[in-house]
């Protein structure tokens, strides 16, 4: 064992924890933060990678993508999980602070928009998300629904899903909106709120046992009101693009610590690693994906 600020690391050690050093802790010690989204994923990857290599030692926390990427460039961390793309100005900063970073896909994600089980609004067009989350759509009758204002949960900054959002409907400041911290505090507060609405990446509305979550409406989207609305529960469907709010999940590694960590690398994308992914409720990497992977510099 080694001891490290009078505390003891065992072979194995996991845990969400904040750590204030600039540094590795030492050479064997893989710290990895960011992605609330990713969190128990890549908990459960590291714990059965260390089944198979224990000579690794994880420390696993959360925080948003925004923290993990400055956990990355600050070298704090090995790995950064984030649920949107990397910048040019942060790979620059990390750059002038001595960090190459390498940029991998490793799963694939619905952002789900979800409600209250109870709203009986069946399903929604992207104008119509976009306008609910722009406020031009303030009351549930102007989709279908009951006589009820519209209330709207996000997740703070450092959110890279609140940023994928943000991105994808070219939405600025949600001004009535009331932000929370993390997946959790926004499924209790639409669990407790008939007219609230958020979004989540899929884990957030799937239970251990891989079934939905029931007091959770996992909003059917369409791209407009001439097409299907298609839900994000449907593997098939998400995997063909047919669900428009499909986005990928990244990891993105201190390229000079590549060596300590590549096999754990290798062990997510593997077969056995993607079907654990799956076993979150996300899903694995498509071919393209894979060829993007090879393509950014990461070797199989």
């Amino acid at each position: 064992m080694m001891k490290l600020k009078n505390a003891y690391i065992v072979p194995f050690l996991i845990t969400i924890l904040l750590y204030g050093c600039n540094k590795q802790a030492d050479d064997n010690s893989i710290n990895i933060s960011g992605s609330d989204t990713e969190l128990s994923m890549v908990e459960s990857l590291a714990e059965n990678f260390n089944k198979r290599d224990s000579s690794s030692h994880f420390k696993v926390k959360g925080g948003g993508s925004q923290q993990g990427i400055t956990d990355l460039i600050e070298n704090k961390s090995v790995i950064a999980n984030s649920s949107r793309i990397i910048l040019d100005s942060e790979i620059e900063k990390a750059k002038k602070n001595g960090v190459e970073v390498l940029q991998i896909m490793f799963a694939t994600d619905a952002l789900v928009i979800i409600t209250n089980s109870k709203l009986g609004v069946d399903s929604l067009t992207l104008k119509q998300v976009e306008y609910i989350f722009a406020e031009k759509i303030i009351n549930w009758k102007e989709v279908g629904g009951p006589d009820l204002p519209i209330n709207i949960y996000t997740r703070d900054s450092l959110s890279g899903t609140h940023w994928f959002l943000k991105h994808k409907f070219n939405i600025g400041k949600i001004k009535s909106s009331k932000t929370l911290n993390n997946t959790g505090e926004i499924i209790k507060a639409i669990r407790n709120d008939i007219g609230g609405i958020s979004y989540s990446g899929l884990q957030g509305v799937i239970e251990k046992d891989g079934k939905p979550n029931g007091s959770i409406w996992s909003m059917p989207i369409s791209i407009d009101e001439h097409h299907k609305a298609i839900t994000p529960l449907n593997i098939t469907s998400v995997m063909k693009g047919e669900y428009p709010l499909k986005r990928p999940l990244y990891q993105f590694i201190n390229k000079s610590k590549l060596p300590l960590v590549k096999n754990f690398i290798l062990y997510e994308l593997s077969g056995d690693g993607q079907r654990e992914i799956g076993n979150h409720g996300f899903y694995p990497i498509n071919d393209y994906q894979k060829q993007i992977n090879l393509l950014n510099g990461f070797e199989f």
